[in-house]
């Protein structure tokens, strides 16, 4: 039982490097020359008030001793914000640094991980896989040709020619069935003239169709007239 409660449930604290202890010894210096900055400020504006009121009570030479602390006091400030300068440079050039370490061992991982991934398929495999891809597809592609799916440019016009032959074929064998056309024979020059009844019965006479009929459209219209001769000759009575 001790030994489930031995071992702690905090995570490792993380190593601190010389550069973390560097980083972190460059911000207390600038957060202490930031510090020195603001107080050297507070003393030239209080200098400088200073010798605005000696002037204003005509005692020039206390004056001039202010002015010339407010000088001591601007050199300060001069020099701490060089320093300043250079802390933030280094902290720059630091954190510079760790980025490009950051991407050094991404770039490291990955390359690592991507040679890893190349050792998983080796090349003869994949050129074995290409080669059975390959041979595949020949032989699909002979299977094609033994059934007849792959056409040339040849067959496919020696296969239209067949066609037209065989609808001229079937066009002529529908022409030949068809009835032949009645023949009319020229009427004499010294025919006699047509009476005005027979006149009138010519006019009345449905023209000529001007296409050929089908043998299936004539029989449809003589089908009713056949149909009432055969229910005429049933109803006539039987000679005794």
């Amino acid at each position: 039982m001790g030994n489930l409660f031995s071992h702690s449930k905090h995570p490792p604290k993380s190593k601190i490097t010389d550069t973390d202890r560097a980083v972190l010894q460059l911000k207390t210096q600038r957060r202490q020359l930031t510090g020195q900055k603001k107080r050297v400020e507070d003393l030239i504006a209080k200098e400088l008030a200073l010798a605005r009121e000696l002037i204003a009570a005509k005692r020039r030479e206390r004056a001039l001793l202010a002015l010339k602390k407010k000088k001591l006091r601007e050199g300060q400030l001069e020099q701490i914000d060089a320093y300043l300068l250079n802390v933030e440079q280094v902290l720059a050039n630091i954190e510079t640094a760790q980025r490009q370490n950051r991407l050094f061992d991404a770039l490291k991982q990955g390359n690592a991980a991507l040679k890893s991934l190349q050792q998983e398929v080796s090349l003869e495999e994949v050129e074995k896989l290409m080669d059975d891809s390959k041979e595949s597809k020949e032989y699909e592609d002979r299977v094609r040709q033994v059934l007849g799916e792959a056409l040339t440019a040849e067959d496919d016009a020696a296969v239209l020619q067949e066609l037209e032959e065989l609808e001229g074929k079937e066009a002529q064998a529908e022409a030949s069935e068809l009835p032949a056309a009645p023949k009319v024979e020229p009427v004499p020059a010294d025919a006699p003239e047509l009476s005005k009844e027979e006149a009138k019965l010519l006019e009345e006479l449905p023209d000529a169709p001007k296409k050929p009929i089908a043998p299936e459209a004539v029989r449809s219209k003589e089908a009713p007239a056949l149909a009432e001769r055969r229910a005429a000759s049933q109803e006539q009575p039987l000679a005794a």
